[in-house]
Parts: C-alpha cells; structure tokens; sequence
C-alpha cells in the first residue's frame, strides 16, 4: 500500500499534464470535426459534412500521396542505417563515446535551425551544388522541383535522425549477451552471419519501436515543409499536417482541419496496427 501510494504520487504530475494538454484537446478537437466553426462565428453541428468533404477533396489525397511518399523515403532509411550505425559505435576503442556524441549529435539541434542549415546548403548556388560543379554535374533543384523536394526533405530528416535512433539500438545491443557471438564465432560465423542470425532477432522488440515511432513523426512531420519550403514548388510538399496547419490557422475552418488531423490519425493507428501484426506473424 505504501509503494501504491508513492507510486500514483510519482506519476500525478505526468498523468495530469498528459489529461490537460492531450486528452483533452484530443477531445475538443474530435468534437470540433463534427462542427463548422471559424472562431469569429459560434460553433455550429453539422455532423459528417466535415469528413464527406474531406474525403471528396483532392488537394488533402495529394497531400495524402505526399505523407505516404515522405513517409516511405523516410522510416525505412531511419529503422535499417541506425542499426549498423549502432554496430560501429558498440565497440570497446578508444575514445568511441565522442564518435557515439557526434552520431547524436544532429538529434540536438533545433529542427528550425536544421531546416535553415540545410536550405542555405540547398540552394542554387548552394555547398551542395559547389560539390556536383566541381564533379562536371549540372545544379539540382532540391527545393524548387517538384520532383526533387520531397527526396531533399527526406536527406534532412534521415540525417537528423540517425543518432537519436542509434541510441535505442545501441541500448538493445549492449544487452544481448556477449557468449552468442564468441559460440558463433567458435561455429565459424562470419561478420554478417553473426548479426543476421543473432543481432537482428534479438532487436527484434526495438526494431518494431522504431519503425513505429519513425512513422509516427515521418506523418506527422511539418517544421521542415514550413521552414524549407512553406508547401511548395505548386503544392508538391504540402503533407496533411502541413494541410491541417493550413485550414486551421490561415483559413481558420477548425472543424475541417480537426476532421483532416483525425483521419490521419485512424491512418497512423491502421499503420501501426498492420506493422504489429507483421511483426508477430515474422516470430511466430
């Protein structure tokens, strides 16, 4: 009773913040979707006739093309290259907690300042191109082709994102126990052969927490679009998050925009759900 009572005590700040900043507003906005409401005019009930038109429009499809686009360039780069990354750092040399500081170290920086970094390196006349010019290659247009743009937002996000996914696999690694791979190195087992057949089965539960996580915030991903290319060339980054920040505080039809930020949750859950069931099925 008395680890009870400490226990709900640790975790009554957390819960309470948790109730007020998310239930709630999760609440509100379930309830706004079905209203037609501006905040300049009283809300008003108009039921599914949020969610027929969301469905009926077809820049929130493109948008919806353009999350599923990013969202594959995206979470597969950021479950599989951290994992080798975590391989490299997971070694007992000298000085390899600096080399494990500068793999995490893009994870400390500010996405604002990242996206203004990378636009400035992006540019026409940009490092970037500097280094194709040097190699006899003609200038890319990274952020104003509409073919270009969502690969050159992806590059941001995977480099941003290597060190802080590392961790968990470097986590995962330093606890799978040392004799599997002296016994398999005993049986003849190559680098490879040691890390197919022992490393990736056992981080196994931290590989469906990334893929989870990373597609999560590939959905629902929205500074980079804002800062880098606000939405455009013609549309071609606008993701729904980009498309709900949009409608809610440009055109500032909330009810439409909570309809759009619902439906894309009913995605994620869908999308976390069938990963799950593929996990499972692949242990079974």
């Amino acid at each position: 009773m008395y680890k009870s009572i400490h226990a709900w005590a640790f975790l009554a700040p957390a819960a309470i913040l948790l109730f007020m900043f998310s239930i709630v507003p999760s609440v509100a906005a379930l309830y706004l979707s079905f209203t037609s409401y501006n905040i300049f005019e009283p809300t008003q009930w108009v039921g599914l006739q949020n969610y027929k038109a969301v469905v009926s429009d077809s820049e929130f499809w493109k948008a919806m093309f353009n999350t599923f686009y990013y969202w594959i360039l995206v979470t597969p780069a950021l479950v599989i290259l951290p994992v080798f990354i975590a391989i490299l750092v997971n070694q007992s040399l000298i000085g390899i907690k600096m080399f494990r500081l500068i793999f995490y170290f893009p994870a400390l920086v500010s996405v604002v300042v990242t996206a203004f970094l990378w636009g400035w390196m992006f540019q026409s006349e940009g490092i970037l191109n500097y280094l194709l010019s040097l190699a006899g290659s003609e200038p890319v247009k990274w952020l104003t082709s509409k073919y270009m743009v969502m690969p050159s937002l992806a590059i941001v996000t995977v480099w941003q994102g290597l060190g802080y996914y590392m961790l968990f696999y470097l986590a995962g690694l330093q606890s799978v126990p040392e004799d599997l791979y002296e016994a398999a190195e005993l049986d003849g087992a190559g680098f490879w052969t040691k890390h197919v057949n022992i490393t990736f089965p056992m981080l196994k539960p931290v590989i469906f927490f990334v893929a989870v996580v990373s597609t999560m915030g590939a959905f629902k991903e929205f500074t980079l679009m804002l800062a880098m290319t606000e939405g455009g060339p013609i549309g071609a980054s606008t993701t729904v998050v980009y498309m709900v920040f949009d409608q809610a505080f440009k055109q500032l039809d909330m009810g439409y925009a909570s309809a759009i930020s619902f439906i894309l949750f009913l995605v994620i859950l869908l999308l976390t759900l069938i990963n799950k069931r593929s996990m499972d099925e692949r242990g079974a």
